[in-house]
């Protein structure tokens, strides 16, 4: 992989302007269920909507209980002892999550209220419908709690409004470094218009330009024109092109990411449908499944 060239624009054209263009988060959703631990998502999003002044809606996806090989045997009146014990089971980890959630929403000062979902529920999309941003943890696969399957694809295929997946284990609370993936195609030109809240608060941006001379539309100068655009609202940023060299470029953007030692990451989700059926394309799917670091998805 070899790094072609690094241009930073600290806003020649923005100087012109008086203030830059405000955005903002005035709701914020953010999905917590039992596969995951919570306090690192609930912390991003709390630390979030204080920084936007928005108002935070937790809600939590009640997961499938574990089952104990014994109880896979219970008859008559056991199986209603086997239904109670899993009932405590899933009220006690929702007061947990809903605890700490509170915790938080104390801490911040924040506005918020909590919902709960059954497992069995598939209205998580209707949840974010009317809000700005919603905020959810890629599944940890170590995990020994159910849940429900593909919830971030089907967010971000369906609700029409930017997703943040959250990685396992997640330590990020504060969003001052951003990387962002360009190809100049529908979808990054909808990340970054969803990301902007975001980008004009950070500390220092990279829009990264991965073999620019795969994709139309980048113009004489790929990165230019987006960089323009962005530091006319305000934003510090620096254009990075790179050739792949044949290689994953979801590897190269997060690689790039941890280099530049980014808080999150700004993309669009591509894919391609088959009749009815939509498929991610592979820079998607390796973001998807190997991010370590928060990735704002929009398509």
């Amino acid at each position: 992989m070899s790094d072609q060239l690094s241009t930073a624009y600290s806003g020649d054209d923005a100087a012109v302007v008086v203030e830059p263009y405000k955005v903002a988060l005035r709701e914020i959703v953010v999905f917590v269920d039992g596969r995951t631990e919570a306090s690192g998502i609930l912390e991003f999003a709390g630390v979030l909507a204080q920084e936007h002044g928005a108002h935070l809606i937790g809600v939590f996806i009640q997961p499938e209980p574990a089952v104990t090989p014994s109880e896979t045997f219970a008859r008559g009146t056991g199986i209603l002892g086997v239904i109670e014990a899993h009932r405590a089971q899933l009220e006690g980890i929702e007061a947990s999550h809903r605890a700490r959630f509170a915790d938080i929403v104390r801490a911040q000062g924040i506005r918020s209220e909590w919902r709960a979902l059954s497992s069995s529920s598939n209205d998580g999309a209707e949840h974010v419908h009317y809000a700005d941003l919603a905020v959810i943890a890629r599944a940890d696969p170590a995990s020994q709690m159910a849940g429900p399957a593909g919830l971030v694809e089907s967010l971000v295929l369906t609700s029409g409004r930017p997703i943040i997946m959250f990685p396992p284990h997640g330590a990020v609370s504060r969003v001052r470094r951003v990387v962002v993936g360009w190809n100049a195609r529908r979808e990054a030109i909808r990340a970054v218009g969803d990301a902007l809240p975001l980008l004009t608060r950070a500390e220092a941006v990279e829009v990264l330009v991965v073999d620019p001379q795969r994709h139309p539309g980048h113009g004489e100068e790929p990165g230019a024109d987006i960089a323009r655009h962005l530091a006319r609202h305000g934003v510090q940023l620096e254009v990075r092109r790179l050739s792949s060299g044949g290689g994953d470029v979801g590897h190269i953007l997060l690689s790039r990411a941890a280099d530049f030692g980014a808080d999150l990451l700004v993309m669009g989700a591509y894919g391609h449908s088959h009749l009815s059926e939509w498929m991610f394309g592979g820079v998607t799917r390796t973001v998807l499944r190997e991010a370590g670091l928060p990735v704002l998805l929009s398509r």
